[in-house]
C-alpha cells in the first residue's frame, strides 16, 4: 500500500470540540483552585462543592475527548486499522450502573489485512443488516441489547448513527461507529483498500457517501 490514509471525525466537529475542551479545562482548573482555597480557609463545605464541580468538569472533558478524538479508520502497511470503543458503538460505558454513562469507554484496535477483505458497508444499522452475509451474526449479537433496551436515548443513538462494517474471506466481520466522521476521508480509505484489493464489494447507504464513491470511481477509471 503506497501511503497511509486516515479517516476521523470531520474538521467542524473537531474544532468545536477543541473549544469545549478548553472551556471544560478552564472550569476544572478554576474549581480545583477554589476548592483548595476554600478548604485552606476553613470553608470546607464550599471546598467540597468545588471539588465535586471539578470532578464533573474533568469527566465531561474526558468524555468529549473520547467521543471526538478516540477513534479512527486508516490504512497502513497493507492493513486496515479500526480503532473503536470496546463496546463498538458508544464513547462511554454501557453497563446498568447509575454512573456508567459518565465513565469513558476504553478503546480497542482491530487490524485487518487488506487482501482478506471481501465486503465493506457504510450506513445505518438497518442498512447494514439488509446487506450483510451470515458472517454478520457478530454484529447482530452486538446490536441486540441496544435494540431491546428500555433506554430510548441509547436506542435512538444506535438507530441513527452510521457504522463502518467489514467482512473478510474467512467469514469474520468487524464494525465500528463512524458517526460524525468525514465522509470523504472514509471513501478515501475505501479507495486505498480497493486499489490494493479490487475484488472487494463496496456499498454505502447515504447520498453523502455515494457522492464521494462516484468521484472515486471516476478517478479510478482514468
Amino acid at each position: 500500500m503506497a501511503h497511509q490514509v486516515k479517516a476521523t471525525t470531520n474538521a467542524a466537529i473537531r474544532n468545536k470540540a477543541m473549544i469545549i475542551i478548553g472551556i471544560f479545562t478552564a472550569l476544572a482548573l478554576f474549581s480545583i483552585i477554589m476548592s483548595i482555597y476554600d478548604i485552606s480557609t476553613d470553608r470546607v463545605v464550599f471546598g467540597i462543592l468545588f471539588a465535586i464541580a471539578a470532578l464533573i468538569f474533568i469527566i465531561m472533558l474526558l468524555l468529549k475527548i473520547n467521543t471526538v478524538f478516540g477513534t479512527y479508520i486508516k490504512t497502513e502497511d497493507d492493513l486496515l486499522l479500526m480503532k473503536s470503543w470496546v463496546n463498538d458503538f458508544l464513547p462511554y460505558e454501557t453497563g446498568n450502573g447509575l454512573l456508567s454513562d459518565l465513565k469513558p469507554s476504553k478503546t480497542k484496535l482491530v487490524e485487518i489485512p487488506v487482501e482478506d477483505i471481501s465486503l465493506i458497508l457504510v450506513g445505518t444499522k438497518e442498512f447494514i443488516k439488509r446487506n450483510i452475509s451470515p458472517a454478520g451474526k457478530k454484529l447482530l449479537k452486538a446490536l441486540y441489547p441496544y435494540e431491546h433496551t428500555s433506554n430510548k436515548t441509547k436506542k435512538n443513538l444506535i438507530s441513527q448513527m452510521d457504522l463502518f462494517y467489514v467482512e473478510t474471506t474467512d467469514g469474520e466481520c468487524s464494525f465500528m461507529c463512524v458517526h460524525g466522521f468525514d465522509a470523504k476521508k472514509i471513501v478515501d480509505v475505501i479507495g486505498e483498500i480497493y486499489i490494493a484489493n479490487p475484488e472487494i464489494y463496496v456499498k454505502v447507504g447515504s447520498s453523502d457517501y455515494r457522492k464521494y464513491i462516484k468521484k472515486l470511481q471516476s478517478r479510478l477509471e482514468k
